[in-house]
């Protein structure tokens, strides 16, 4: 038995329109449906020389069962690495906690994403994605020049 390879198709682009220069924030699905939808945020450098780095990672959709936010739906019971911390990244970013949870849980990849990007800024997104894409401007500049897999 194989498992289907994921066919990426970009939903949405979060940030910059100039991703290249103040960096972007690429939603993306399966359209197979095997796989959960992810994200890839580039982080634009402050100075002309420096390196451009882009972490990609899942959105898994999590559970909110007898008080236990799982990101693992084998294993509902099982808390999400962040969930112990969650209330803080609330506080940090301004948001309500049960606004979070609701966002972790939603079926929508863009509320996700937004709930992903909060926990990232507040964790560092290497907690996100340990291996980072490090690119030169003109790598930067030939991977986001058009859409990611239109």
């Amino acid at each position: 038995m194989t498992t289907a390879q994921p066919i990426w198709q970009q939903i949405a682009q979060l940030g910059d329109s100039h991703p290249v220069e103040y960096g972007g924030y690429w939603i993306f699905t399966d359209e197979t449906g095997v796989y959960d939808a992810e994200a890839e945020l580039l982080d634009s450098p402050d100075h002309e020389d420096g390196e451009y780095i882009a972490h990609r990672f899942g959105l898994d959709r999590c559970t909110f069962i007898a008080g236990v936010l799982s990101d693992n739906r084998f294993h509902p019971d099982k808390p999400a690495w962040f969930a112990d911390r969650l209330a803080s990244v609330a506080e940090c970013m301004g948001a309500k906690l049960a606004e979070i949870i609701e966002m972790l849980c939603s079926d929508d990849a863009i509320e996700r994403a937004a709930a992903y990007r909060m926990i990232g800024e507040y964790h560092g997104f290497d907690n996100l994605d340990s291996y980072p894409l490090v690119m030169t401007r003109a790598e930067a500049e030939a991977r986001y020049s058009a859409p990611l897999y239109a």
